[in-house]
């Protein structure tokens, strides 16, 4: 079985949230957007660390790194980024990333996000404001081989594939409380 048909559920939770909806509809303000952006930030920052300190596992390539392109995006939004929370669930995953996650189920992470953003991200960067540079790849057929390589479908990767999944379906929730309590 694939990882993708062992993931399914909550690739397809995540998928239906609230906020990925929004984003999809076309709707998102770039208020909220940027509010979204700032927690990828964090995320793929730490994710990337991980990777640059590691000696035991394969470096990302660098046309996959996404934190300086969504930096960018968050600065291009030209909203007040310093008055963006840090939400608790962005905190968690940072910590377990950095502290936690075993090197070798980072890929899981890379699964998750990476893939996603070079498969699903393409739909997406037509629909939020502003140049969507998180979602622009060189070589997206190469960074994709790349991830596809490694790829696993032991118990402990597709579980670790989950928990991706779930901190996103979290910051889904947090982003519309958030953003709900702001109006």
């Amino acid at each position: 079985m694939s990882l993708k048909k062992m993931t399914k559920s909550k690739h397809s939770n995540a998928e239906r949230s609230w906020f990925a909806s929004l984003m999809i509809s076309g709707k998102i303000t770039k208020e909220q957007y940027a509010v979204y952006l700032k927690q990828q930030f964090q995320c793929y920052n730490a994710l990337e660390n991980r990777f640059n300190s590691s000696q035991s596992i394969e470096s990302l390539p660098n046309k996959l790194k996404r934190a300086a392109e969504i930096n960018h995006d968050l600065k291009d939004s030209n909203v007040a980024i310093e008055d963006i929370p840090i939400f608790e669930s962005t905190k968690k995953y940072v910590e377990y990333i950095t502290h936690t996650c075993p090197e070798k189920l980072l890929y899981a992470h890379v699964y998750v996000r990476y893939l996603g953003d070079l498969k699903g991200g393409q739909m997406i960067a037509k629909k939020i404001p502003g140049s969507g540079q998180y979602y622009k790849f060189e070589n997206s057929e190469k960074l994709e081989l790349f991830i596809r390589g490694k790829l696993r479908t032991d118990d402990d990767f597709v579980e670790e594939s989950n928990k991706c999944f779930d901190s996103a379906i979290v910051l889904f929730k947090d982003l519309k409380k958030y953003l709900y309590n702001k109006k």
